[in-house]
C-alpha cells in the first residue's frame, strides 16, 4: 500500500496545476495583504476627494424652497463640512476620528438651526461648541481628550442617584472609565487602531451582556445563541484586558493576529476546498481519460487497493496544500505587518459550558479546527470521487462538490423543520459544536451530525468502490 501512495503522489506532484494554483493562491494572499497595508491611503483618497465631490454634487440638485428637501440637503451638507473637516488629517488619526465621532453633531446643530429652524440662539450656542472644537483639534492632545472624557464620566457616576440612573448603566460607565484609563497606561488613543476598535469593542459587549445577564429563561432558541454568543464576545474581551492583551498592532483588527490567520484556514477555506476538488476530481477520472489505468490495473494490486491509495494521497496532498497555505499566508502577513509574537503566544478560547476562558496552543487549536471541518471535506471529496469514477470527467468531478457547498448554504437558509437536522449539508461542519458552542440549526445536535456524517461518508465512498470495482475499462 506505502507504495502506490509513493506512485500516485509522485504523480499528482509532478502535475503543473498543483503548482500553478498554489501561485495563483500567493498572489491573491500577497494583493490581499498590500491592500489591506494601503486602506488608509484609499480610505484617504475616497473620503478626501471623491466622498466630498460626491455630497456637493448632490447639494446643487436640492430646492431649498421645499422644506422636506432642505432636510436631506442639511444632512448632506453635514456629511460635507466633516469630510472637508477630514480631510487634513489621515484616518489612521486621532484627530480624524475625533472630527468624526465628536464634531459631526456640532455641525449638524449649525447646518440644522441655519437650514431647517432658522434659530440664531440655537445656531450661537452650537457656533460656540463648534469654535472650541476647532480650537481643541488645532492643538489636539489625545491624553488630554481622554482625561477630559474619564473627568465628565466620573461626574456622571457621582450625580447617578440625583439622575437615576441604572444600576447597569452605572456599571457601563465605570467600566468605560476603566477602558480609558487603560488607554491611557497603555498608550492607546482613541482612534481606528485595532487596540482601539477592540477597547470600544470591549465596551460594547459589556452593555449587551449585562442586557442578559438577568435572563434566566429565554424561550427562543435564537435568543438562547444570541445570548450565548453575547457571553463569549465579554468574557473574551474581559480576559484580554485583565491580562494587558489588548495592545497597539499594525493590524486594522486586534484579533486578526498571524495566529489567527493560520488557524482559520485548518478551519473551512474555500482555497483549501478548491484544491482538495481540482486534486480528488482528477485523481481516478485522468486515469480514464489518459487510459493510464490500464497499466495500473496490470500490476498485482486489487482495485480496491488501488482506490484506497489515491484517496490516501489526496489527503497527504491536502493536508500538505494547508500547511503550505498557512506557512504563505503568516509569512506575507509576518513580513507586512509583524506580529510574529502571536504565533508562539496562546490562543484565546472560550467554552460555552463553563463559561471559562482558556489558553491553547496554535498547534491544538488548528489541529481541532481540521477535526471539526475534516467531515465536510471528506463528503465533498467523496462526491468528486463518485462522479470522477462514473463520468470519468474532470470537469464535472471538479465542479459539482463545489456546486453542493453553494445549494448547502441556500438549503441551509431555508431550514426551518426537524427533518432538516439530518441533512448531511446541516451536518458536515463540526466547528459550531467545539467547546459546547450552539449550532445554528435549532435542532442539530453533535450526536446526530457525527452519525449522519460518518453515514453520508461510507454511502458515498461504498458507491466509489463499487463502481471503480465493476468499471469495465475495455474501451477506455
Amino acid at each position: 500500500m506505502f507504495r502506490l501512495v509513493k506512485i500516485e503522489l509522485k504523480k499528482m506532484f509532478a502535475k503543473k496545476t498543483i503548482y500553478i494554483f498554489l501561485a495563483i493562491v500567493l498572489v491573491i494572499t500577497a494583493v490581499s495583504a498590500y491592500m489591506e497595508k494601503s486602506a488608509d491611503k484609499v480610505v484617504n483618497f475616497i473620503s478626501g476627494g471623491l466622498e466630498a465631490q460626491m455630497y456637493k454634487s448632490s447639494m446643487e440638485g436640492y430646492d431649498l424652497s421645499d422644506p422636506e428637501q432642505v432636510k436631506y440637503y442639511v444632512e448632506d451638507k453635514t456629511h460635507y463640512d466633516v469630510v472637508v473637516l477630514s480631510q487634513d488629517y489621515k484616518p489612521s488619526t486621532p484627530e480624524y476620528k475625533f472630527i468624526n465621532d465628536e464634531m459631526y453633531e456640532t455641525v449638524y446643530c449649525l447646518n440644522e438651526n441655519e437650514f431647517i429652524t432658522k434659530n440664531q440662539e440655537a445656531y450661537n450656542d452650537c457656533k460656540k461648541t463648534y469654535d472650541e472644537q476647532v480650537a481643541f483639534l488645532k492643538n489636539y492632545n489625545w491624553k488630554t481628550h481622554i482625561e477630559n472624557e474619564i473627568r465628565r464620566l466620573e461626574e456622571e457616576v457621582s450625580l447617578a442617584k440625583t439622575t437615576n440612573l441604572d444600576e447597569n448603566s452605572i456599571k457601563s460607565l465605570k467600566l468605560q472609565i476603566d477602558i480609558l484609563k487603560y488607554r491611557l497606561e497603555n498608550k492607546i488613543p482613541i482612534d481606528y487602531s485595532g487596540a482601539s476598535i477592540a477597547l470600544q469593542r470591549y465596551s460594547g459587549a459589556y452593555d449587551e451582556y449585562l442586557q442578559y445577564e438577568n435572563e434566566k429563561n429565554l424561550v427562543l432558541y435564537n435568543d438562547k445563541r444570541d445570548k450565548a454568543e453575547a457571553e463569549k464576545e465579554y468574557f473574551i474581551y474581559k480576559y484580554k484586558f485583565d491580562h494587558k492583551l489588548i495592545q497597539n498592532t499594525t493590524r486594522s483588527l486586534e484579533e486578526d493576529t498571524l495566529a489567527t490567520g493560520a488557524a482559520s484556514i485548518f478551519s473551512y477555506n474555500m482555497f483549501a476546498l478548491l484544491f482538495l476538488v481540482l486534486v480528488g476530481g482528477s485523481v481516478v477520472a485522468e486515469e480514464f481519460n489518459k487510459g493510464t489505468i490500464k497499466q495500473l490495473l496490470l500490476k498485482p494490486f486489487t482495485r480496491t487497493k488501488i482506490l484506497t491509495s489515491k484517496i490516501i494521497a489526496v489527503l497527504v496532498a491536502f493536508l500538505f496544500f494547508l500547511v503550505v497555505y498557512s506557512l504563505m499566508t503568516v509569512l506575507i502577513y509576518g513580513v507586512t505587518f509583524g506580529g510574529w509574537k502571536s504565533l508562539v503566544s496562546p490562543m484565546i478560547i472560550y467554552d460555552y459550558n463553563t463559561h471559562v476562558v482558556l489558553e491553547h496552543s496554535l498547534i491544538l487549536v488548528c489541529l481541532e479546527n481540521l477535526l471539526a471541518v475534516l467531515p465536510l471535506y471528506l463528503i465533498l471529496l467523496g462526491v468528486s470521487l463518485v462522479f470522477g469514477v462514473i463520468t470519468t470527467n474532470n470537469t464535472i468531478a471538479t465542479i459539482l462538490p463545489v456546486l453542493c457547498t453553494i445549494a448547502a448554504d441556500i438549503i441551509n437558509a431555508f431550514a426551518d423543520k426537524k427533518i432538516f437536522a439530518f441533512l448531511p449539508t446541516m451536518c458536515w461542519d463540526l466547528t459550531q459544536f467545539l467547546h459546547g458552542g450552539l449550532p445554528e440549526f435549532r435542532y442539530s445536535t453533535l450526536p446526530i451530525s457525527i452519525g449522519i456524517d460518518c453515514i453520508s461518508i461510507l454511502i458515498l465512498y461504498g458507491i466509489a468502490y463499487y463502481v471503480f470495482r465493476k468499471k469495465n475499462i475495455k474501451n477506455q
